[in-house]
This record gives structure tokens, sequence and C-alpha cells, in this order.
């Protein structure tokens, strides 16, 4: 079932979300399951909107990518992760992309 997925890091800014996703393996190496990214700043932090293929795959990424390197970038620089709130997930039931 795919799925939109919000997520809120408060306390954190372009250059550290940069950061993390290069220790990811950067914009080229996409997790299994995303179908689309996006991250927009906000005042005090970054908003993050997702579509994935499924809650599962979402949190196969998390757990082996997103988490490990979210927490060594944020350490480096003396940032708790007390600001990253639990991701939000609702069922997406019509989804087009445009040229397709």
């Amino acid at each position: 079932m795919v799925v939109l997925m919000t997520q809120d890091f408060q306390g954190v800014n372009r250059e550290i979300v940069e950061a993390i996703t290069n220790d990811m393996g950067g914009l080229g190496n996409p997790p299994a399951g995303l179908i689309v990214h996006v991250s927009t700043e906000t005042d005090g932090g970054i908003h993050v909107v997702d579509i994935w293929e499924s809650e599962a795959d979402f949190q196969t990424f998390a757990d082996e990518r997103l988490i490990p390197s979210a927490q060594k970038v944020l350490q480096e620089r003396g940032i708790s992760m007390d600001g990253l709130s639990d991701p939000s997930f609702v069922q997406v039931f019509d989804f087009f992309v445009r040229g397709s």
C-alpha cells in the first residue's frame, strides 16, 4: 500500500540535512521503495514529505540508513536526536506523476 510520510526535524538546518544525505550515500543512491522525497525549511527546522511504496520500506530505510547517519552527523555537531519527530503515515489512494 502506497503511503505518504511526513516528519519534522526541529533544531536542524539545510546544511545538516545535506550532511546526513551525503553520509547515506547521496542523492544518487535512493532507498528501495522510495517514490518521492521533498524537504523544506521551516521556522526552526526541516519538514520532510515522502511517498513510499509501503510503510515497511520506510522503516527498513530508517533502521538501516537514516537513523545511523542522523545519529553520526548530529553527534559530530553536538546536537540531540530529541528534535526528530516520529514519522506520520497516511494511505495514498489517488496518485499520479506527470508524464507517466
